[in-house]
């Protein structure tokens, strides 16, 4: 049958086929994965009090995929005195710089938080200054926690 075939269409049929895998695979939704090894602190605000916590040690990754609620984010903060881990629990929005979801927080091993609102933004690729931000607040708004570093790797597709 192949044989028979008159050489345009089958030229026409190949193209087609390598072509519609290209095009699918094109479509599909960005993946974006950073990580740090350079965490700069944590604010912590409770109430009227505010306390800036150096970072002594500290690494993140987060992980989503944009227009889809698919991620992943964990953050740990060392500070002189102190242990800070943020987890990102839920997603609610992504997009190529930002993730919005639920959070746990976490002070040395403690519950500070947990299903709290906040966000994650990350310096476009492009920028030439890579960077990660964010907040977290409790559901009464009664404290909130920022936090933010500089991205050691990034890998996107």
């Amino acid at each position: 049958m192949l044989s028979n075939m008159p050489k345009s269409v089958f030229n026409g049929l190949a193209a087609l086929t390598v072509a519609i895998p290209v095009v699918a695979w094109s479509t599909l939704p960005r993946v974006h994965n950073v990580q740090s090894q350079s965490v700069n602190g944590v604010e912590e605000h409770v109430g009227s009090q505010f306390t800036y916590h150096t970072a002594t040690g500290g690494n993140a990754t987060f992980s989503w995929q944009e227009g889809t609620l698919h991620g992943f984010g964990n953050l740990q903060v060392k500070t002189q005195t102190d242990t800070f881990e943020f987890k990102l629990v839920r997603l609610s929005s992504a997009s190529a710089d930002e993730v919005y979801g639920e959070w746990d927080v976490n002070k040395n091993g403690g519950a500070l938080c947990a299903g709290c609102k906040g966000y994650l933004y990350v310096s476009t690729a492009d920028l030439g200054y890579d960077y990660f931000k964010g907040y977290v607040h409790t559901n009464d708004s009664s404290a909130y926690y920022l936090f933010g570093g500089n991205l050691t790797n990034r890998f996107e597709y």
